[in-house]
């Protein structure tokens, strides 16, 4: 198996560029929505549509779980740069037909057990 590090380079590169750029947009947008205000009003539509009704979540609900997914994402791509960052300084060293034979004997991915954003 041909590894070449500069591609792996590259890639750990191209997630942290993606995780600055997601992450500066994120905050940009966050606070030019924050920069409007209560939008909303203070009436009882207005408190619906913010706490939600009848068990359906409202702006505030739905705001927190967005930033909490974007924070997800940006982490994520933090991390998989930093560990495409280790896999380009191990290359050298991995036993890669050893690696495979364990690879092949893994039982496959339970699709009820995501991998990121869980805890």
């Amino acid at each position: 198996m041909d590894i070449h590090k500069h591609v792996i380079r590259s890639a750990a590169e191209a997630f942290d560029l993606e995780r600055e750029e997601l992450g500066r947009f994120v905050g940009e947008v966050a606070g030019e929505l924050e920069a409007i205000g209560a939008f909303w009003g203070d009436d009882d539509l207005g408190v619906t549509f913010v706490k939600g009704e009848g068990g359906g979540s409202g702006y505030e609900a739905v705001t927190g779980q967005l930033m909490a997914g974007a924070d997800v994402l940006v982490n994520a791509h933090r991390e998989i740069a930093g560990r495409l960052g280790l896999m380009k300084d191990n290359v050298q060293v991995g036993d890669w037909n050893l690696v495979a034979v364990i690879l092949s004997r893994l039982p496959p991915a339970d699709p009820d057990r995501p991998v990121w954003g869980t805890r």
